[in-house]
């Protein structure tokens, strides 16, 4: 018979095994039947892999098809230290440092490196990286060896060959694949492509089981842009540049060159610059595309407004008389002082006015044409609205309408104060003079293709006649002056220089200056225009006029451009 201790365990084993079948019962019942879709739905995301298949970034190239951005694949080449055998294959891993040019000391120090410290715990390392390669030819011979465990990662990586000369032109793409700022970032609707992916199943160890492979969407490699640019004179510009800042260590420079007819932008240079390959070495602030968004007083070539409307209008003609004498002028009910002149003036012609850059005749004329007219004037040149750059945080500049000018206003405009342009700004108006009347909208593109078709081409545009070709031909011809406006190979130019005053603290400084000039070439048939602006150089012992420091410069650009265009 059994005794009272076995019967209680007989019991005690049935009931563990009957709770236990019980369990296993449930289990079953659980995986097959109550909660069966949310255990196959778990199984299906454990099971599925999508592999993400990157689209390539179109290219940027200049007008000439040099390229000024493209996606270089960069790739990291590294070791699984689990998977890897360094005995096995030591003589492999002897073939790979002679490749690599690598001491086979440190690759064998990755092959060993399996785990890491992490806030005091260990932490297994399934892929230590050995070196970067650039070669897709040098990968090929690297997987050729079939090294376990050894294997490259593609990284693309967007480079950028021409680094600080295109920067404020192209941007630059983050090391997230975000585009930030230039042509990166306006044109990344045809520049991004689209992403391809696989859609299959994986084994317990991650690794995909091609035959259960479901769909693979291949990528679409971005479009490619083209743009107005040419690299050339763009070089050309950034030497100049840097002769400028050598020169006078200014706070600022831009740079715009363009065609005439067309309005296509032939070179855009600012300073302070940045190299888009390592755009983290840079200040925020230099990464700002100075030329369209830095406001400026513009200083004497402003001028051109008024007093080419004077001659629009009939209110003058070239021989017309100024009296540059006049102190003070009567204005909105108001004695009103006027403007000083750089040098003492007395009768001055219409011609000798401008060429002399006389305050007081500009305000003259700004006066006869009326407030709310000579208002109309300056808008119509495009100042006090974006120029049409269309990116980079572009700015309309400051134009306050006429119900907000005090007494002062109208003899301070006219001579480039009180009033805030920004260098794309000052440019296009000069074109207008060049083009005969006519503001063009300022173009950055030429081309969007797609390998090698055009799927779009951008024409120029016409934002208003300003001014009538006659108009036109009579100030070409007052603001070149044969005398002294000739390049060293005997091309003319014409064009004006603007020396503004910097507001420092509130005040007008007589030491610190914005200094431009903006002209075209040839004078007779104008085909390039060129516009310097330096701000606050510093010039020994004197003043920074715009003739000092920006009409050299344009002269050194105009002579290297007409040169390389066969002018």
């Amino acid at each position: 018979m059994k005794t009272l201790e076995q019967h209680v365990r007989h019991h005690a084993v049935t009931t563990i095994v009957f709770l236990l079948f019980c369990v296993i019962v449930w289990r079953l019942l659980d995986l097959s039947y109550f909660n069966r879709g949310k255990y196959y739905k778990s199984l299906e995301r454990a099971r599925n892999s999508i592999i993400t298949i990157p689209a390539k970034r179109g290219t940027i190239f200049d007008r000439n098809f040099e390229t000024l951005a493209w996606d270089r694949t960069k790739i990291v080449l590294g070791v699984d230290p689990y998977v890897a055998d360094s005995e096995k294959d030591l003589q492999k891993i002897f073939l790979l440092s002679e490749l690599l040019g690598m001491d086979v000391k440190n690759i064998l120090e990755k092959f060993v490196k399996k785990c890491k410290i992490s806030n005091n715990r260990k932490k297994k390392i399934r892929w230590v990286p050995i070196c970067e390669i650039d070669s897709d030819s040098l990968h090929r011979a690297i997987e050729a060896i079939k090294i376990r465990g050894v294997y490259g990662i593609k990284n693309p990586r967007r480079s950028y060959p021409f680094g600080r000369q295109t920067a404020h032109v192209t941007g630059f793409v983050s090391k997230q694949n975000i585009p930030v700022c230039g042509v990166e970032k306006y044109m990344n609707f045809y520049l991004q492509g689209q992403d391809g992916y696989i859609e299959s199943e994986k084994d317990g160890r991650t690794m995909e089981l091609v035959q259960y492979r479901k769909k693979e969407i291949p990528c679409k490699d971005g479009n490619d842009v083209v743009l107005t640019i040419d690299k050339n004179i763009q070089k050309i510009v950034c030497d100049e540049v840097s002769q400028l800042v050598g020169k006078f260590s200014p706070q600022s420079i831009s740079i715009i060159v363009s065609e005439v007819l067309s309005g296509e932008i032939l070179a855009l240079v600012n300073y302070p610059d940045y190299d888009p390959n390592n755009y983290g070495n840079s200040p925020p602030e230099n990464i700002k595309n100075l030329a369209v968004c830095n406001v400026y007083e513009p200083g004497s070539v402003f001028k051109i407004i008024a007093m080419s409307f004077g001659l629009e209008y009939g209110l003058v003609d070239e021989d017309s008389i100024f009296d540059c004498t006049l102190t003070s002028v009567m204005n909105r009910g108001r004695k009103v002082t006027m403007p000083k002149d750089h040098t003492p003036f007395d009768k001055l012609t219409f011609t000798e006015a401008i060429r002399k850059s006389s305050n007081r005749a500009a305000v003259q004329m700004a006066m006869l044409i009326g407030e709310q007219d000579f208002y109309n004037c300056v808008k119509s040149y495009g100042f006090g609205e974006k120029a049409g750059y269309g990116f980079d945080a572009e700015s309309p500049g400051i134009l306050r309408p006429v119900a907000k000018w005090d007494a002062w206003t109208i003899t301070r405009m006219p001579m480039g104060h009180s009033v805030g342009a920004v260098p794309l700004q000052t440019h296009c108006a000069i074109s207008v003079i060049a083009n005969d009347g006519i503001l063009l909208k300022p173009n950055l593109f030429k081309h969007v293709m797609e390998g090698d078709q055009k799927i779009l081409t951008i024409n120029p545009v016409i934002r208003r006649r300003v001014i009538s070709p006659q108009t036109a031909f009579r100030m070409r011809k007052i603001m070149h002056n044969p005398q002294k406006d000739k390049l060293p190979n005997g091309i003319e130019f014409g064009g004006k220089s603007g020396t503004g005053q910097k507001i420092i603290n509130g005040q007008y400084s007589h030491h610190r200056h914005t200094s431009s000039y903006g002209g075209f070439f040839p004078v007779d048939a104008p085909k390039i225009i060129i516009t310097v602006i330096v701000d606050d150089a510093k010039v020994a012992g004197g003043i920074a006029w715009g003739s000092v420091v920006s009409l050299p410069a344009f002269k050194n650009i105009a002579e290297k451009i007409a040169q390389y265009l066969e002018l």
